[in-house]
């Protein structure tokens, strides 16, 4: 189960076990317009290939923070003896 809510830059996954905490690309930058990467090299040619593409300064795609949520207790239906 993953629910993710995003608030401004932020961007936020609550999973069960725990919260992941990322921070988006900046709207106003001027370097990649909000989207997060800069194309680097020629554009698409004949055979569709894209263009390679590099993080912009202002979003680092593997940097997040984790917050582990405690341990929840086991509940079972049935006795264990």
């Amino acid at each position: 189960m993953r629910n993710t809510i995003t608030i401004r830059r932020w961007r936020i996954d609550l999973y069960e076990s725990a919260i992941y905490l990322q921070k988006q690309p900046n709207p106003t930058c001027h370097d990649c317009h909000g989207e997060g990467h800069i194309a680097r090299g020629p554009g698409i040619g004949p055979y569709g290939e894209e263009p390679d593409f590099e993080p912009c300064g202002c979003w680092d795609p593997f940097r997040s923070l984790r917050i582990p949520l405690g341990r929840r207790p086991v509940v079972t239906e049935r006795w264990p003896f």
